[in-house]
């Protein structure tokens, strides 16, 4: 393609460019519709040339991995140009030779690099004429939590590290700069229907952490969601959640002509009895402390996520700290050591004390580290990751983590407000584990207590499709990913015979591989509608796909290869034999390629190795004259997940748009504040009236540091490092100012759950128990601990604190179980082993509790 090269010494990042460039970009639409399981979603962008001369616009954007691409149209003046799918280096060749011809050309590429970064080519745009994109995808939904589905629309790609140039690099190959604010903006609209998939399945709330919404309710089948404010940037992902009735089908099946989709939701009983016991008791904790952490205060969620986790090991397993930037630091030397009281409080004092000073995201290095020390034989080892996944060479990072995923898993957490999701998912991907993205001044506790249930839960791994259909059918994908309590896992199965039709003997039917445990069965011969959008086999060929670029490749570590003779007159027949393995391999991954274009071009969707091109037709035209224009890419701004500085009062409701205000002054002035914005469909139903929800459940929220840390009164300590030539890494042999400051002082006893949880999370002891003084379980339980004492006579202090605090838990605290589940786990072991292995001894302790409160 024509590329105009630009000044190198320009600056990447531009907050205040001296010498602003026309931006071609105008704006931006999204509008949406979500059936189900998925979202159909068109994205609209239009360009417009009020230069004097043509020009090639280059825009980078993001889309979810997971999103087929199906349809790429351009439209200028009154002319339609329809793209084609077509192998990428034929697109390009195509696109190129066509400006060459003074024609116009239009080019939609995916970055084989990062695969959730795409490129739109918008070639020889005349002066004064503007040309409207438009892009059509469907992308299957996340169900968080069990009953929530998240609809996300990523609109930023935050500056990524590449390790090869030592500093940040625009995206996709390109020279595209990053800027603070652009000129450029996004309107939004999005259907959702109003019975998901199954008529037990009823929305109750409908919300956005991200943005201010508006609801219109007057529709029948569907409610609509639009922004409550015009002119808002791109500087933030979209977030929708849609919240499920608790009655819902474990296992449902949907039907297309040509495919089939079932979604299956195990019980925790399910997972109990398909489940293998295997022991978990490896836990590294990969830590990203790069600059970049600083932003958002990332750096803090991941502090506040450590110590969470820390707390929460079981006693005598193996763990290890590493982090990383630049460079890489571990706390111990070997790959892992064991958690005991010595080993926890170092831990404690390094995540106290972490901060994001490490430079660059170089996170290939430190994984390799963690690679070539392979797990003792008898553990299975679990890597929690965390961070904002600002990197270039996601590919690489991605190949390293599939060979370790048949003795590993990675439980991945994406920060901030715009990591790279590709590499997020795929970690967890690739090495069958778990993801999440932890939006900014979330409450991070919720979201790492929920992986961690997940990490110490069992899991069903080995489950199998069995299509009997009548007619032969291939599973998409063909591994399926392990599943998990509460998930849903979604399965596709291709049919070639579009005409087959399904009677009464047709379904679908889940089990487990090895001993063909039952999981789910769903009838699919009285579907209540059969899609002919084609969105099931799109879905299905994009699993396909993925599972393919996933796919672990023929190892390319020669050092492994069989030596001979060492005389030199045997070299020449040992080099054919090295020369072959680099062609089989070679061939591998050609193969894999030409596996991908092939289902790419079938079923129409965009792959790394295709691109969508269009070409009009121009006569009597040249573009030698042309100049490039690449669109700035928005950065997020720091401390913009809807916070803002108060001057006076903050309105949320949108202009021109019928929407309600709400007024914040006075005691907010100056006060940062997130604001989340949802609307409980179930005052719609007994106020059937209202046509229009706007921002009616509105809460604000104290930016407030979310735990209160308290500094165990053992010496500091200076961290092993495997980087030995790193001297200058220690650190102070006391504690910081503020925490000097904060424990000299009489602690205040918290007055909200969530920060009572933490407390209590912060004063667990490492052996699990808790040595809380009368007045501290006075303030708990409302009684003194004379009176519990007076009952449970007999029993020793801290093993009745212990069991009082998780009484008060498990039935105070219930709902923030996802918080707690780990530290009550813990300390009911521990409980245990004290009062006997009859573990009618501490239910009868906790029974007699219960009864005092």
């Amino acid at each position: 393609m024509l590329r105009i090269s630009h000044n190198q010494a320009t600056s990447m990042l531009l907050r205040h460019p001296q010498q602003p460039e026309y931006v071609p970009l105008q704006r931006v639409n999204i509008e949406a519709t979500i059936r189900a399981f998925a979202a159909d979603v068109t994205i609209t962008q239009v360009f417009r040339n009020n230069e004097k001369t043509p020009i090639e616009a280059v825009y980078c954007f993001p889309i979810e991995e997971k999103a087929a691409i199906y349809t790429f149209v351009a439209r200028i003046d009154d002319r339609e140009i329809v793209a084609q799918l077509k192998e990428k280096k034929k697109a390009q060749l195509e696109y190129n030779n066509a400006l060459q011809q003074g024609h116009g050309a239009y080019l939609l590429e995916q970055d084989e690099k990062s695969q959730d970064n795409f490129i739109i080519n918008v070639g020889a745009l005349p002066p004064s004429k503007e040309c409207t994109i438009t892009i059509g995808y469907v992308t299957e939904l996340d169900l968080v939590q069990g009953s929530t589905i998240r609809f996300v629309i990523p609109t930023t790609i935050a500056p990524r590290y590449n390790p090869d140039k030592g500093g940040i690099s625009s995206p996709a190959g390109t020279t595209s700069k990053y800027i603070q604010s652009s000129p450029y903006t996004i309107d939004f609209r999005c259907h959702i229907e109003k019975t998901l998939g199954s008529r037990l399945e009823q929305i109750t709330r409908v919300s956005s952490s991200s943005h201010p919404i508006e609801i219109n309710l007057t529709q029948e089948d569907s409610y609509i969601v639009t922004f409550a404010q015009q002119n808002t940037h791109l500087d933030r992902d979209i977030l929708i959640n849609i919240d499920l009735s608790d009655k819902r089908n474990s296992t449902i099946a949907a039907v297309e002509p040509g495919a089939v989709m079932i979604a299956f939701i195990p019980t925790e009983e399910d997972c109990r009895q398909a489940a293998k016991n295997d022991l978990t008791n490896e836990f590294i904790f990969v830590v990203d402390c790069s600059g970049s952490m600083q932003d958002e205060n990332k750096i803090g969620l991941a502090r506040q996520a450590m110590l969470l986790f820390l707390k929460s090991l079981p006693i005598n397993c193996h763990f290890n700290i590493v982090r990383f930037g630049s460079q890489y630091k571990t706390l111990f030397n070997e790959i892992a050591a064991v958690y005991n009281e010595t080993n926890a409080q170092q831990a404690e004092q390094l995540i106290e004390q972490m901060q994001a000073d490490l430079g660059g995201t170089e996170l290939l290095q430190p994984l390799k580290w963690i690679e070539e020390h392979s797990s003792s034989q008898g553990r299975a080892r679990q890597i929690f990751l965390l961070t904002d996944g600002e990197i270039s060479n996601v590919t690489e990072v991605l190949d390293l983590c599939r060979s370790m995923a048949t003795s590993t898993r990675i439980f991945s957490f994406g920060l901030g407000q715009s990591p790279s999701r590709s590499l997020v998912k795929g970690l967890a991907r690739a090495t069958n584990g778990r993801f999440v993205f932890i939006p900014p001044k979330a409450n991070v506790d919720i979201y790492v207590g929920e992986q961690l249930q997940k990490a110490l839960q069992p899991c069903i791994t080995n489950v199998r499709v069995k299509w009997n259909l009548g007619v032969p059918a291939q599973s998409a994908p063909i591994q399926l990913p392990p599943v998990y309590v509460n998930d849903r896992l979604i399965v596709y199965a291709l049919i070639d015979d579009k005409m087959a039709s399904f009677d009464h003997n047709s379904s679908v039917e889940l089990e487990t591989e090895f001993d063909h445990c039952s999981l789910g069965v769903a009838k699919i011969d009285h579907i209540p509608s059969v899609s002919n959008n084609k969105t099931l086999a799109r879905l299905a060929a994009k699993a396909l796909i993925l599972e393919l670029q996933h796919a672990k490749l023929p190892s390319s570590n020669t050092k492994r290869m069989e030596i001979g003779s060492t005389q030199s007159r045997f070299q020449e027949l040992q080099e054919p034999a090295a020369t072959n393995k680099e062609k089989m391999e070679t061939s591998s991954e050609e193969t894999v390629k030409q596996r991908i274009i092939a289902l790419s071009l079938k079923y129409n969707i965009l792959s790394p190795y295709t691109a969508f091109v269009g070409i009009e037709k121009r006569t009597n035209t040249s573009n030698i004259d042309m100049v490039l224009r690449e669109v700035p890419i928005q950065i997020s701004a720091d401390d913009q997940h809807l916070q803002m500085s108060m001057q006076g009062s903050f309105s949320t409701g949108g202009r021109g748009r019928g929407g309600l205000g709400l007024g914040v002054g006075g005691a907010l002035r100056h006060r940062k504040v997130i604001a989340s914005y949802s609307y409980n469909t179930r005052a719609m139903r007994s106020n059937p009236t209202s046509s229009l929800a706007s921002n009616t459940n509105l809460q604000l929220q104290k930016d407030e540091e979310s735990f209160d840390r308290f500094m165990p009164s053992s010496t500091a300590y200076k961290p092993t490092s495997s980087m030995a030539e790193d001297e200058d890494d220690t650190f102070s042999d006391s504690m910081p100012e503020r925490k000097r400051k904060k424990s000299s002082k009489k602690e205040t006893w918290p007055s909200n759950d969530q920060d009572i949880v933490r407390h209590l999370i912060n004063k667990q002891k490492f052996d699990g128990l808790w040595s809380l003084d009368s007045q501290d379980v006075k303030n708990l339980t409302g009684k003194t601990l004379a009176d519990f004492q007076s009952q449970n006579g007999q029993v020793d202090h801290q093993v009745l604190v212990s069991a009082i605090i998780i009484a008060v838990l498990e039935t105070r605290f219930s709902a923030l179980a996802t918080m707690w589940h780990g530290i009550v786990q813990k300390a009911r072991k521990r409980l245990a082993d004290l009062l006997g292995t009859d573990s009618k001894n501490l239910d009868q302790l906790l029974e007699n509790i219960r009864k005092q409160f």
